[in-house]
């Protein structure tokens, strides 16, 4: 990179860093129906302000050791995590795409599946006044920064909100009504076949996880799980590699089965 790349790429991690701080504020206080505005940053344990030393992202949380300075209660590693997967999205986005319009396109949707996944993490669900907005927002953007054209992102929508309404109610509200709605900015912005994508490769962690953690004993059966964070993954999978391994399987697997 030149160094006017390096200063964008730095910029722009930096800003992923400190949206994902601002995301971890809305997946504690929306679920709630607190505002996210006011009042500003503070312990949710004693409820002292935090100073803006204390907002660095990542690393105040890992100068205080994970701990509030006041009480001494403990600050979930979720706060650094989702700081880190947000600035590693917006910089990943940076390289892999040349196009600005494309790059603002996609980093918008990542803040909006991060912020579902703050909000399931906290309080396992995704609400209206995230997926909904979201999905008006996600559209507008998709269209104007060329993400999709307007009926493919129609089409995408709705293939993704049906296909994931019809799981909802087959599988008896297992999967969340809210991972549907969700689903309407993802299919708006990747499309119906790259949407469809990234649920199977959702599925496929969700399923590969959970097997680890219930060997392991973290898990019990039927407890249920956040689905959302699969989600992200399944999407950030199908955006940055869901054409390669989509070409690898229909050329390589399938090709040596028909041959087979």
């Amino acid at each position: 990179m030149t160094t006017v790349q390096d200063f964008w790429f730095v910029f722009i991690a930096t800003l992923g860093a400190l949206l994902g701080s601002f995301l971890n504020v809305v997946g504690y206080r929306l679920p709630r129906g607190e505002s996210i505005v006011s009042p500003g940053s503070h312990c949710t344990h004693c409820g002292r302000s935090l100073r803006s030393h204390e907002l660095i992202p990542m690393l105040s949380w890992l100068v205080l050791r994970g701990k509030c300075r006041s009480c001494g209660q403990s600050i979930s590693v979720r706060y650094p995590l989702l700081e880190a997967a947000t600035a590693c999205l917006f910089a990943a986005t940076f390289l892999a795409f040349p196009e600005w319009p494309v790059r603002v396109g996609w980093m918008v949707l990542w803040l909006v599946v991060m912020a579902a996944v703050s909000t399931d993490l906290y309080a396992m669900m995704v609400p209206n006044a995230l997926s909904l907005p979201g999905a008006v927002v996600m559209f507008v953007v998709s269209v104007c920064t060329g993400l999709q054209h307007w009926m493919g992102a129609v089409v995408g929508l709705a293939v993704c909100f049906t296909l994931l309404l019809a799981i909802h109610l087959l599988s008896g509200g297992n999967m969340g009504l809210g991972d549907a709605k969700l689903y309407l900015s993802i299919g708006a912005a990747l499309g119906a076949v790259q949407g469809i994508e990234s649920l199977v490769f959702a599925s496929f962690y969700g399923t590969v996880i959970g097997l680890v953690l219930r060997a392991v004993g973290w898990l019990e059966r039927r407890q249920y799980v956040p689905f959302v964070p699969f989600i992200a993954m399944g999407v950030v999978t199908a955006v940055f590699w869901g054409h390669a391994l989509s070409g690898w399987y229909f050329h390589e697997v399938l090709r040596r089965t028909d041959v087979g």
